[in-house]
């Protein structure tokens, strides 16, 4: 019988004794948050993220929201619809640029509609006669005449809070920062000096309280303030004005409205419209 001798390399290199499996790690034991603190940090969080965070079932009305159009084919179709309720909206524009005019247009579809407005005119420009010949219907329109910015945007905040208003204009376009007395500078917490038209917080207030709501604010300027508080900026801009061949009255004037700033929609396009064309207030 032939004896098998050991293999050398078995013996130069031993097998080495099996490893031990690897210790589970350890599963951290569950959070003993409460469902109520859970919930008021969700809250707390919600509030400081802003007014476009949306929960639940609510975000599903997110991708149609009601509009309030301008009645104006061009700028509505420049702003998808109109623009949204739940949102702070606005138009600046210099003097003579149309951006009374194309409010004037907005709040003449909301009224023609059967829809009551509120119109917050810090500047008394509002004119009812001109709102009038713009098809307002004048008696679905409450115009509130405050004497300080303060007062303006505190009517702004009761108008939408009152949630009897699908649309809401806050004229504060002929203002200049200088005009507004210093004590009103300093009346707002935490800007101490600094104008309210001009304090982002201010802005940002009424963003918040519009995106409780269903009204839609639109926010008249002389030039953009409300920075990212707005979700929907327009810039109105003078154009050529037309004159009359012979007679050398005033027949129209061009206005350029770009949209400066859309947060659903790309931004930088424009249209031109003509003032004082009947067809495109017909159009």
């Amino acid at each position: 019988m032939r004896t098998r001798l050991p293999d050398r390399a078995a013996q130069e290199h031993p097998a080495a004794p099996p490893l031990n499996p690897t210790p589970p790690c350890p599963v951290p034991a569950p959070s003993a948050m409460s469902g109520s603190t859970r919930k008021q940090r969700l809250q707390a969080l919600l509030r400081d993220l802003g007014p476009d965070i949306l929960q639940g079932p609510e975000s599903a009305g997110h991708e149609n929201p009601l509009l309030c159009p301008t009645g104006l084919p061009q700028v509505d179709n420049l702003l998808g619809g109109g623009i949204p309720c739940g949102k702070l909206s606005e138009l600046a524009g210099p003097a003579s640029s149309g951006r009374t005019s194309l409010a004037l247009s907005l709040i003449s579809e909301a009224t023609r509609t059967g829809h009551c407005v509120g119109w917050v005119d810090l500047n008394d420009a509002f004119d009812p006669v001109s709102a009038r010949d713009a098809q307002v219907v004048l008696e679905r329109v409450l115009w509130v005449r405050p004497r300080h910015l303060s007062d303006a945007l505190r009517c702004t905040e009761r108008l939408l809070e009152t949630e009897g208003f699908p649309l809401v204009v806050l004229d504060v376009a002929a203002r200049a920062a200088h005009q507004v007395p210093h004590r009103e500078h300093a009346s707002r917490k935490g800007s101490p000096g600094r104008p309210p038209d001009r304090d982002p917080n201010a802005w940002l207030r009424l963003s918040r309280i519009t995106a409780g709501t269903q009204s839609a604010l639109a926010v008249l300027t002389k030039e953009r303030l409300t920075g990212s508080s707005a979700h929907i900026s327009l810039e109105l801009r003078p154009g050529l004005t037309r004159w009359s061949k012979g007679q050398g009255l005033l027949e129209g004037l061009e206005t350029e409205v770009m949209l400066a700033r859309h947060r659903a929609a790309p931004a930088g396009r424009s249209v031109r419209l003509h003032a004082g064309n009947p067809n495109e207030r017909a159009a």
